[in-house]
């Protein structure tokens, strides 16, 4: 998996974006501020949809591999990336400090939901907000079904995403006040089984 996680995967990552993600990115997106962290950064493909006066992203991210594509993407779009190699579940930054968290596509591979969350609410100044893009389990049977199928052979071939986690229950049971919850529309074909949700929360103050 070496060979295939570090120089396949994060190609992969770049040409199968599903072409609705685009909407939904811009949507997330469109009025963060403040110091922002992005959690699981991977290739920098969420840097050309922040606002314009968006010039530094706090970004971390497990794999080394991802970091040339997500710097080449960080220049295309006029941005700087302070790049921090870790997980979610131990961020290495202090208390309340960030005003903006980002997590798109990264609930479904880390190893704890719940502690990524909650980090996350840690790092998060009071009355800071995260913006969430996350697929999980569908409410739709049929596809729930598909997902269940194809579970397995997502988690090998996408380096660990999880098509069945219940990304809803996850950031509702969280100490988050929840500002905005979309539930985003089924994309075409195989892409389906990728459901989303894309909401705003806010740590109270």
């Amino acid at each position: 998996m070496g060979l295939y996680a570090n120089k396949i995967f994060p190609w992969v990552l770049d040409v199968t974006e599903p072409e609705e993600m685009a909407e939904h990115r811009r949507l997330l997106l469109k009025d963060v501020s403040g110091d922002i962290l992005e959690i699981g950064i991977g290739t920098g493909v969420n840097l050309s949809y922040y606002p314009d006066n968006i010039k530094v992203v706090t970004g971390l991210e497990p794999s080394d591999a991802m970091r040339p594509r997500a710097l080449r993407k960080a220049e295309a779009a006029g941005r700087i990336i302070e790049w921090h190699k870790g997980i979610g579940e131990k961020l290495p930054f202090d208390d309340g400090r960030f005003d903006t968290v980002v997590l798109v596509d990264v609930l479904c591979s880390v190893e704890n939901v719940d502690m990524v969350l909650k980090e996350t609410y840690r790092v998060l100044k009071p009355g800071g907000r995260l913006h969430f893009l996350e697929h999980g389990i569908s409410k739709d049977n049929k596809i729930r079904k598909w997902q269940l199928r194809f579970n397995g052979l997502s988690k090998v071939v996408a380096c660990g995403c999880q098509l069945t986690r219940d990304m809803e229950k996850h950031i509702l049971d969280s100490n988050f006040h929840i500002d905005e919850l979309v539930n985003v529309s089924p994309f075409a074909g195989m892409n389906a089984v990728y459901t989303h949700i894309r909401g705003i929360a806010t740590k109270p103050i």
